[in-house]
């Protein structure tokens, strides 16, 4: 347990960190797309073997590629009333993702190690227990979003940043007292755009249509299923 929580906190505070420098890097499209195809080539290649170092250097490649797409996503958000309601849509996929039998996050997970575990889930070696899941890269994704519409927008850098660690330690906490996988970005998308406060104060009618898709979504899948 002990061995986890160093590894959680430590991968946590690199993504933040990760995501800040990623942001504030004024890099050409080139660049990032170099960025993009030689991590992904690195995971590939990584996602094929078994030896835990390996598993370190495609989560490493997994990481990249996530906050390079995560902050160029986030600098085409025009306005930071917008934040909100991207963050309700993106905690609601991402709790379908992890708790939803159906969801892809909880499906590759229960599969157990494999080249596919390695493109959806940051799995790490974890002293005593070997690879263990510890993120999803949609928490990734999110982060670099959320950090690289912050730098675009001129908001609070440091805001943001003690949002998105608290986010972190709560999911943390939760983790150790359920003793279950629980959905990581609930905790940073409210952490991360709450810290703004009055910077990403939502327009009503677009909040209210973020909220209405998410019920709906999960009503249609209640029926379906």
């Amino acid at each position: 347990m002990l061995g986890y929580c160093l590894v959680f906190a430590m991968l946590s505070a690199v993504i933040v960190v990760g995501a800040l420098a990623a942001a504030q890097r004024r890099s050409t499209w080139p660049r990032v797309g170099a960025w993009v195809l030689g991590g992904g080539g690195v995971l590939v290649a990584a996602s094929f073997l078994v030896d835990p170092w390996m598993a370190l250097l495609g989560g490493a490649a997994l990481l990249t590629t996530g906050l390079v797409l995560g902050v160029r996503l986030g600098a085409e958000v025009q306005q930071a009333a917008h934040l909100w309601p991207l963050a309700v849509v993106a905690l609601g996929a991402d709790v379908w993702s992890v708790t939803s039998p159906e969801g892809v996050t909880r499906q590759v997970v229960e599969s157990g190690p494999s080249g596919l575990m390695h493109f959806v889930v940051l799995a790490l070696p974890v002293p005593g227990v070997e690879l263990s899941p510890i993120l999803g890269v949609g928490d990734v994704l999110f982060t670099g979003l959320l950090v690289g519409a912050v730098v675009r927008l001129g908001l609070s850098q440091r805001r943001v940043l003690v949002g998105l660690l608290t986010g972190f330690a709560c999911c943390l906490v939760g983790l150790l007292v359920i003793q279950l996988p629980i959905p990581a970005l609930p905790f940073l998308a409210v952490g991360g755009v709450a810290a703004l406060g009055r910077q990403a104060t939502p327009h009503r009618r677009e909040l209210g249509l973020a909220v209405g898709f998410v019920v709906v979504f999960f009503l249609v899948r209640g029926l379906l299923v």
